[in-house]
């Protein structure tokens, strides 16, 4: 399996892809497509993270400054949360749609150069390769659940109304359940 880091750069350049292609295309139907493509991927992809790879960079990097990283980057998911849904209803024949898929771009590839320049390397400094990939297997785990929810039926709706609820859900309370997390990972990380 691989390591935490390498399934969440894979994922960024599967984002980053469908993003661009989205600034690229005119027809209303592809545009209303990659955006479901793309909600479908991010919202994978952030929930993962806010459930696994974060809290366990909170709890290595607790007693550090890097800490700071990880409320950063809880506030950056809460604004393409934000961005996401006005882009869905936008009129994908509008310059309202463009402008919003082109702030998407910008603040994906901020957070991503984010991640990848700063967190990823902090991660690599405060955990071992065997933790990055036990962490990459619960991850790998955890996105087998989330896709599987998206392909049922019932449960798709399901999951369209967690990511509601998670989008209106205070940055606050999604730090405060990764911070429940971050400890009992760091409790486990002790006991061994």
């Amino acid at each position: 399996m691989p390591n935490a880091i390498t399934m969440l750069k894979a994922d960024h350049v599967k984002v980053k892809r469908l993003l661009n292609e989205l600034n690229e295309v005119t027809a209303p139907k592809q545009r209303e497509s990659l955006v479901a493509q793309i909600e479908r991927e991010l919202k994978t992809h952030t929930q993962i993270e806010e459930e696994v790879f974060y809290p366990a960079f909170k709890a290595a990097a607790e007693k550090t400054d890097a800490v700071d990283m990880f409320y950063e980057a809880a506030e950056e998911h809460h604004l393409v949360d934000m961005v996401l849904p006005a882009l869905k209803a936008a009129n994908p024949k509008s310059h309202e749609f463009e402008a919003k898929a082109k702030v998407i771009k910008e603040l994906v590839e901020h957070h991503v150069k984010e991640e990848e320049n700063e967190m990823f390397p902090k991660m690599r400094q405060l955990v071992g390769e065997e933790q990055l990939r036990e962490i990459g297997d619960l991850m790998q785990a955890r996105r087998e659940q989330i896709e599987a929810m998206w392909d049922h039926p019932i449960l798709r709706q399901v999951k369209k109304a967690q990511s509601a609820a998670g989008k209106l859900m205070p940055t606050k309370v999604k730090t405060a359940k990764a911070a429940v997390i971050s400890k009992v990972m760091g409790d486990r990380s002790e006991a061994r």
